[in-house]
């Protein structure tokens, strides 16, 4: 018999909505988030370049070229420091302490 296993998620300190295609850079977003949840100035975050390429996070989850959504659904998690940055498919930045 298999047993499913839920991996309770910690609360997010911060979480924002990202909107493709807006006026708003999904960096922009990202490092506004996190400052919130560490009380940081964005100016002293290390740089997000250091931790994941966001053009590729843009170019699997934004519209294409010619703006059509893509079908894709997921997240995409990588760490900052000691904090977990999640970002969903659908645009939800959440920002949770690393495990």
């Amino acid at each position: 018999m298999n047993e499913t296993v839920l991996r309770e998620e910690p609360e997010p300190l911060a979480s924002a909505q990202y909107s493709w295609g807006g006026e708003m850079t999904l960096v922009h977003t990202i490092v506004e988030t996190l400052a919130s949840a560490t009380g940081q100035s964005p100016e002293n975050l290390p740089p997000l370049h250091n931790a994941v390429d966001v053009d590729a996070l843009e170019s699997i989850f934004g519209p294409r070229g010619n703006g059509q959504h893509r079908p894709v659904t997921g997240e995409i998690s990588f760490l900052v420091e000691e904090h977990e940055i999640v970002v969903k498919s659908h645009g939800r930045v959440l920002v949770r302490p690393a495990e």
